[in-house]
């Protein structure tokens, strides 16, 4: 026995008839006839007493009615929730703090103009946390800073920033070589951060190793310190880039000085896309 019987079954117990049924559920006449036909079979029994011009349910019939009618129901149910079961579930976004503060509002709300129906749950953590979260489904897709070399994601560039010295707006000196600017108090990144891996490769490749006097895993946290004087931070551009148009940070120049970061948006192979996640990604190959 499957649905398509059952339904079939109950149009004919509603109408009596096979034609009308058939009709009902725009299905050919011998089509219904083969069902009900198929469907007595394995019940062992008739379902149906065959009139002149109609049909009326036998006692087997009307006792397998009662059992299949909440049955039908509920798939009917079920049919009906469908569309909006796809809407539901939000799309859960592990996200860096660089994308996060920056960029990543804008897009969403950009997506959110022709998909109004989209949620989002966006939560920010360091790579190595998001990238442990996609691939245990925990998140559906996430942003974070630099490469990765894995063959069970799905890879896309979809922007990149350049990283800079900033320090009070008091500082005296506009430019410092490397070694001058690791004299200095430095106020980096947790390590592990892409922004902090980042930097000390580049330092390690020039032949020095950093020594902070502060590190945070917040970003805003290293500006409120190099405001207040404590010293010297390696912080995306973009990230700073309004404080030190409005004068209350300051760019320092470092001599040969050319550090970059990816930000990449990643989702797994295997996994299933729901529509939505399938439609934003689509977009980020539209981004940058």
């Amino acid at each position: 026995m499957n649905y398509k019987q059952c339904v079939i079954f109950r149009e004919i117990a509603k109408t009596n008839n096979f034609t009308k049924a058939a009709t009902n559920l725009f299905l050919t006449q011998s089509a219904v006839s083969h069902a009900i036909k198929d469907l007595e079979e394995e019940a062992g029994t008739q379902l149906f007493e065959r009139l002149h011009r109609s049909v009326k349910l036998t006692p087997a019939g009307e006792l397998l009615l009662r059992e299949i009618q909440p049955i039908i129901e509920e798939f009917e149910s079920v049919e009906a929730r469908l569309p909006d079961l796809e809407k539901q579930p939000p799309l859960k976004i592990a996200s860096c703090i660089t994308y996060a503060q920056t960029e990543l509002p804008q897009l969403l709300q950009r997506f959110s103009v022709n998909h109004p129906e989209a949620h989002f749950n966006v939560q920010v953590f360091p790579a190595s946390e998001s990238i442990a979260r996609l691939e245990t489904g925990e998140v559906d897709l996430a942003f974070i800073e630099g490469k990765v070399q894995q063959a069970s994601f799905q890879a896309k560039k979809i922007a990149d920033y350049r990283l800079c010295v900033v320090a009070a707006p008091d500082f005296a000196e506009e430019q410092l070589s490397l070694p001058e600017l690791l004299q200095r108090p430095l106020l980096l990144r947790e390590r592990g951060s892409a922004v902090r891996e980042a930097f000390e490769s580049f330092v390690v490749l020039q032949g020095f190793k950093p020594f902070p006097i502060w590190e945070s895993v917040d970003s805003q946290a290293l500006v409120s310190a190099v405001k207040a004087g404590f010293g010297l931070s390696v912080l995306p551009y973009r990230l700073v880039k309004e404080e030190i148009l409005l004068g209350k940070l300051t760019e320092v120049k470092i001599t040969d000085w050319q550090l970059t970061n990816d930000i990449t948006a990643l989702v797994r192979k295997s996994r299933y896309q729901s529509r939505i996640l399938a439609e934003f990604w689509k977009m980020l190959h539209q981004v940058n």
